[in-house]
């Protein structure tokens, strides 16, 4: 009896943790309000996750123009999560053209298996505030 109930702690905790971990790629866009350089670009995020901390990198481009930015943050609630970038890694851009450095504060929900990181984000370039902005990201729930 002793087994059988450690077998279903066990599956129930890795369970859990595979549908509540933020750690793993999340794909989709980012768009910026009227005014900004383009309306919406193709973004990513790669996170690991290390108790409530995160940590990794963005990814944003659009046509021949992109970004590579650290990042780090942690988790606010439990749907939660904020997290800022602290420096840019590699870009290619047009003149005239500056990255921001972004900060987001996205929710996370669910859709089927699909599971969703979604919210506000702001930033700044040298100092002076960016056009803000939403963040929409997916990415395929993980199974135990």
């Amino acid at each position: 009896m002793k087994a059988i109930a450690t077998l279903i702690c066990a599956f129930l905790a890795v369970t859990c943790f595979a549908q509540s971990g933020y750690s793993g790629q999340w794909k989709g866009t980012i768009s910026q309000n009227s005014g900004g350089y383009r309306p919406q670009y193709e973004f990513e995020i790669y996170l690991r996750q290390k108790g409530n901390k995160l940590s990794g990198r963005s990814y944003v481009f659009v046509e021949n123009i992109y970004a590579v930015v650290e990042l780090a943050g942690e988790i606010t609630g439990p749907n939660t999560i904020r997290i800022v970038e602290t420096r840019i890694v590699d870009s290619k851009k047009t003149a005239g053209l500056e990255w921001c450095i972004k900060t987001y504060s996205l929710t996370r929900s669910k859709s089927g298996n699909t599971v969703k990181l979604s919210g506000p984000w702001t930033g700044h370039t040298n100092g002076t505030p960016c056009i803000s902005g939403v963040v929409t990201l997916s990415r395929k729930e993980i199974r135990a």
